[in-house]
């Protein structure tokens, strides 16, 4: 079974509950992502990033998600990220994986639609799904501007001349906070999800509180990602573990670290309503 499309993980536009898309940069992430799906018998993303493949590698990145991704008995999708190259979705499909999303936020809307209709063209000749993104989701931005917000009536026209499976929208949230404070504009998410047949995607979750995720999946998304949240517990663990105990032996503690990345991987599980969906 394993890895799926997005299709695959029991995920539906009238889900009363949100797949968790987490971040993954190196075989350690792979694992602690894999693990707390096991341990909330829930489905999971593991999402391939553009960084981590300039860190680690298309190829090595994507064989490892794929390889460990079928010891598990829960649903997990290996999923392309925040791609802006057609030629890197057609190697990554090429390669094997289930789902990418294509980012034309910042080109115009004629060529976003453009070449995301491309990228769904490649991505279902591989039987995967396929995610465009209308609006702006800034990078450390201290709020987005009612510009960047996306449009219901763009949106509208995006996913029918695309035939995206998922559509990200910009609804307040921020790709890179390290801290979770920012509010969500649900009263537009309930429009798109009104007037939009796919399933919805919030980007820049790790800055969003608790409550207003979970209204937001009352209120539409369908698909969470999580990225620098991960990145801020491993860090955190690791500077104080040093800090305490500077001899410690570094790979017990990068273990250890591991452990609360997979911990926090499950919380959030919980919390968009994962667990036990498998």
């Amino acid at each position: 079974m394993n890895p799926c499309n997005l299709n695959q993980l029991g995920i539906t536009r009238a889900a009363p509950w949100a797949v968790g898309h987490f971040n993954i940069h190196n075989q350690e992430f792979i694992r602690a992502v894999v693990r707390a799906a096991e341990s909330e018998r829930s489905p999971a993303i593991l999402a391939v990033g553009m960084m981590s493949v300039k860190y680690m590698g298309l190829e090595p990145l994507i064989s490892a998600c794929r390889s460990i991704s079928r010891e598990t008995s829960v649903p997990v999708a290996v999923h392309l990220d925040h791609a802006r190259d057609l030629d890197i979705v057609r190697k990554a499909l090429e390669l094997g994986i289930n789902s990418v999303m294509f980012d034309g936020s910042s080109l115009n809307f004629e060529e976003n639609v453009e070449k995301t209709t491309k990228v769904v063209h490649m991505a279902h000749d591989h039987g995967a799904t396929a995610e465009g993104e209308i609006g702006i989701v800034p990078h450390g931005a201290e709020s987005v501007s009612q510009a960047q917000m996306t449009d219901p009536a763009l949106a509208v026209e995006f996913a029918e001349r695309t035939g995206v499976d998922y559509l990200a929208v910009s609804l307040g949230s921020v790709h890179g906070m390290k801290s979770a404070g920012t509010s969500l504009d649900q009263g537009l998410l309930r429009q798109l999800h009104e007037r939009i047949p796919v399933p919805l995607v919030l980007h820049g979750a790790s800055g969003v509180i608790d409550e207003q995720i979970i209204m937001a999946i009352d209120n539409g998304i369908r698909k969470i990602n999580v990225n620098t949240g991960l990145k801020v517990v491993l860090k955190s663990f690791l500077s104080t573990r040093l800090s305490e105990e500077p001899e410690s032996d570094l790979l017990e503690d990068l273990g250890q670290g591991m452990d609360a990345v997979s911990e926090s991987v499950a919380a959030r599980m919980r919390l968009f309503g994962s667990s036990n969906r498998a």
